[in-house]
């Protein structure tokens, strides 16, 4: 139950209705991940958490700090992919749909039988901003080019002494 002075999902402050910015997703990746994606030349649902949930995870720049931070913590060996939503459609070949529902498996079913590349980005609200998003997809039929999709890599080193990852300086995380 919400306290006094909390918005409708419990968080404090005033929900913001508008539609966040998700022009750029971050994911964070691993060294499997990147060899994965670098020896097949797809973006594929590499990391273990990706298959079984059966989406990619993905963070805006809201919301990958605290990522890092939660899922990630000390490790040193990881890398922070820049992933422009507009090149998901890879050359308008296919629809992206954004939504603040998860798609249901039937729904999920009945796009994979209609075999038109959607992607669909399930965004999550935290603190009334989105931050998480998931990305489903046939990624069997409609595989992600890997090099056509992610337009920045860089390195996310851990700094002990500070305790928290070391983010690009030329990003404007937040």
């Amino acid at each position: 139950m919400p306290n006094e002075g909390d918005d409708e999902n419990g968080f404090g402050g005033s929900f913001d209705e508008s539609l966040p910015d998700l022009d750029v997703l971050w994911k964070i990746a691993t060294p499997e991940e990147m060899t994965e994606w670098q020896s097949s030349g797809i973006l594929s649902l590499a990391s273990s958490v990706d298959r079984t949930d059966g989406f990619m995870h993905l963070s805006n720049a809201f919301r990958v700090k605290t990522t890092a931070n939660l899922y990630f913590k000390g490790r040193d060996d990881l890398r922070l992919l820049k992933i422009e939503t507009k090149k998901l459609t890879q050359n308008d070949t296919r629809s992206v749909v954004f939504a603040d529902e998860a798609p249901t498996t039937t729904t999920r079913e009945d796009e994979a039988k209609d075999d038109d590349g959607l992607i669909y980005v399930h965004y999550l609200l935290v603190q009334g901003k989105a931050c998480c998003a998931h990305a489903y997809a046939n990624f069997a039929s409609h595989p992600l080019k890997y090099d056509d999709v992610v337009s920045e890599v860089h390195d996310l080193p851990w700094n002990e002494r500070e305790g928290k990852h070391e983010f690009p300086a030329s990003l404007l995380l937040g």
